[in-house]
């Protein structure tokens, strides 16, 4: 993007512990703040009220020296190798990381304390650091996730814009899965009312995760709220103007109607048990842990 605005900043902690675990990690890490991919249905825009410019897909906030932060913290004696989650609101491979290569310097923090990562991505950017990876994956569990809603090339350039096209998203799963021990996983989410929900798109999603040999998909509903929401309605009232007023009347109590998300799963569900795709993706981490305990009792 030629009119991104880029600021350092400091970086005084590479991660963070949450107020509440999501799911199997409870320790948070954004390189960058911004993202450049600008994606129609992204759940962070809320985070751009705390920053100090106003548009969280141009104004990009560059974390100097965050690999010496991690570094620090990691080395900590109180640090148990916990399982850190990298990329959940910022995608740490966006374009800008092609100039400033930060990434490099974290995976081989990583490595050198073997910590556990998850990294979710929407750029096969990440194959420039298949070394890394391939080294961290060797020490500890890596998981590498990417986010696909569709394979329909024109409708994905208007959901996520500035993303690579969901071909080679799925072309990077393919060769982490088979060049390194790093487990992967397609997220199907959000699915999107009138535009993602159909069967043939569920099809062309499944065919391409059995063929590409993920590890686990998973399936999230479109949640709409604060900024996301006025992006979100903007984009339909621009693109598919005949399913703006239908998708409002989902969301008329904030949530999701739940009888519409019923008939989804209903529809959704056979289809992914006869493709034989799992859906559980703490399965791998579990047994992760459940291996790191048995080692660590076994000092003892």
């Amino acid at each position: 993007m030629k009119d991104r605005n880029i600021v350092t900043i400091s970086c005084k902690q590479a991660f963070r512990k949450l107020k509440h675990r999501i799911g199997p990690y409870e320790y948070d890490m954004n390189i960058y703040r911004g993202c450049e991919h600008g994606c129609r249905y992204c759940y962070a825009y809320y985070s751009q009220r705390y920053l100090s410019h106003q548009d969280f897909t141009k104004d990009i906030y560059v974390k100097e020296h965050i690999a010496d932060a991690l570094a620090r913290q990691l080395s900590s004696l109180r640090w148990t190798k916990q399982l850190i989650n990298i990329g959940s609101v910022c995608d740490s491979y966006q374009p800008i990381e092609e100039t400033y290569q930060i990434m490099r310097d974290i995976l081989k923090v990583l490595i050198t304390y073997q910590t556990p990562c998850i990294i979710s991505t929407k750029s096969d950017l990440i194959l420039r650091d298949l070394d890394l990876i391939r080294a961290l994956s060797k020490v500890t569990l890596v998981n590498i996730a990417s986010t696909i809603t569709t394979m329909d090339e024109k409708k994905a350039a208007i959901l996520e814009p500035h993303a690579v096209s969901p071909k080679r998203r799925a072309e990077m799963l393919k060769i982490i899965k088979q060049e390194s021990d790093a487990f992967t996983g397609m997220h199907v989410m959000p699915m999107m009312p009138y535009l993602t929900d159909d069967n043939e798109t569920f099809d062309h999603l499944l065919k391409t995760a059995k063929d590409i040999n993920v590890d686990y998909a998973i399936f999230e509903p479109l949640n709409l709220r604060g900024e996301t929401k006025q992006v979100y309605y903007q984009m339909l009232k621009e693109q598919y103007p005949s399913l703006y007023l239908p998708t409002r009347r989902l969301f008329q109590n904030h949530r999701i109607d739940r009888v519409y998300l019923k008939s989804v799963y209903e529809r959704l569900c056979p289809m992914v048990k006869a493709y034989d795709i799992n859906t559980d993706y703490m399965k791998h981490i579990r047994q992760h842990f459940r291996k790191q305990t048995i080692e660590q009792l076994q000092l003892f």
